[in-house]
């Protein structure tokens, strides 16, 4: 019924459009050089798309379904079968939840197709599709370290004080690289008395159980992403590679988290890992696919939809919803702590500081953040999404799904369609 449903309100139609907007990035090939750089544009233009019309389609099958059902009189026919009312509603939510799925899963295959497409006519000139596991260390230590951010788990050493920031790879296989292992760091850099100073230089040194070193340094920026290349061969029987970093400017310092330092695989299968990605994108619509259903048996299609659409909005900021909530935060306690001073007029008030302070964490509770679903992230790195991601994004998104779906249920058990 729900195949049927969307094959009237000609749901279908956005395949050819979701076909023309991605044959539609060709047209800007011509004002892209490198070959690279096109194939960034090309993945960037699909993922952009899928997640619009994924969202199209979550948006309106799910806020159109039920509220047509209770206009034009289909629910008597439902409910004079042997079906109770919550059962209707979860069979709409796994109908659609199959039906986004299939969507996904077209999107994904043409886009795969496209690019495949590309790469054959380019020839050589056309790089690789490469897809590489990242594994973070599961253990992280200091060397006269010193707390930074007790939430973040973040950790500063000092040059001065000889500290070192250690991480401790474990369960891996010689077979899993080549000659050489990729390490990727992320650290903040900086000057004990230089506040405008955000670089300088770090040494990192890798080694066994057994004794053998490895030591290389380099310059580098804060927060950015650097490249260790390290022989392979360090990786042991035993499957245990440890790396320390310390600082090499005498008067510099570091600050790291467990995060901070990750270790490259070979590359995987590309379709294998963009379906995994796909999986992600699917999950980011089912969240909004969920509460929109849930809206539905109460509100007009409408609203329902409108529903959707701030949940996407919001689930979209969560970051900068986060930075802002720690911002207000940040003031309150500098209101509390701090000097008296005169308020000048153009000040927010701190009663309506506070007020938003809650409801902002409030809707960070409630929401899901998307970007732990922005296939992006590991797409335009040359990055695999790793199972344990997969895992931590369904997670994410099961908890909030299963809610509203147990909600719509329990609206639909006490709904009266007689009125």
């Amino acid at each position: 019924m729900t195949l049927i449903e969307a094959s009237r309100r000609k749901v279908f139609v956005i395949l050819l459009l979701f076909a023309a907007a991605l044959l539609s990035s060709v047209a800007f090939f011509p004002s892209v050089e490198k070959m690279a750089d096109r194939l960034r544009l090309m993945e960037v233009w699909a993922l952009r798309a899928t997640s619009l019309f994924t969202a199209i389609i979550a948006l309106f099958l799910s806020g159109f379904s039920l509220p047509s059902d209770f206009e034009q009189k289909r629910i008597y026919m439902l409910v004079s079968k042997p079906v109770s009312k919550p059962a209707i509603f979860l069979g709409k939510l796994v109908g659609l939840s199959l039906l986004l799925a299939i969507f996904v899963g077209l999107m994904g295959l043409g886009t795969v197709l496209f690019i495949r497409g590309v790469q054959l006519f380019a020839g050589p000139a056309f790089p690789p599709l490469v897809a590489y596991e990242r594994s973070e260390a599961p253990q992280f230590s200091a060397i006269r370290g010193r707390e930074v951010d007790e939430e973040a788990g973040r950790i500063g050493v000092l040059a001065r004080e000889q500290g070192a920031l250690l991480w401790r790879f474990t369960g891996l296989r010689r077979s899993d690289f080549g000659d050489r292992l990729r390490l990727e760091s992320r650290l903040s850099v900086g000057a004990e008395k230089d506040d405008y100073r955000a670089s300088g230089t770090v040494l990192l040194e890798a080694r066994n159980p057994s004794g053998r070193k490895h030591r290389m340094d380099q310059f580098l920026n804060t927060n950015e992403e650097k490249e260790w290349w390290v022989p392979a061969d360090l990786v042991g029987p035993d499957g245990t590679l440890d790396v320390a970093v310390r600082c090499g400017d005498t008067d510099g310092f570091l600050i790291a988290s467990k995060p901070s330092m990750a270790v490259y695989f070979k590359s995987s299968f590309f379709e294998a890992a963009f379906a995994r990605g796909m999986v992600l994108l699917f999950l980011q619509s089912m969240t909004v696919l969920a509460l929109t259903l849930m809206a539905s048996a109460i509100l007009s299609a409408p609203l329902s939809i409108l529903l959707g659409i701030l949940l996407y909005m919001v689930g979209s900021a969560h970051s900068y919803v986060k930075d802002g909530a720690r911002d207000i935060d940040r003031s309150l306690s500098e209101l509390k702590t701090g000097e008296k001073r005169p308020r000048m007029a153009e000040e927010i008030p701190p009663w309506f500081l506070r007020y938003s302070s809650a409801v902002s964490k409030a809707v960070l509770k409630a929401v899901p953040d998307f970007d732990d679903f922005d296939f992006s992230r590991w797409l335009l790195k040359d990055r695999a999404v790793s199972w344990g991601d997969l895992g931590n994004a369904t997670r994410l998104a099961l908890l909030p799904v299963l809610v509203l779906g147990a909600v719509g249920m329990l609206v639909m058990r006490f709904k009266d369609f007689d009125r």
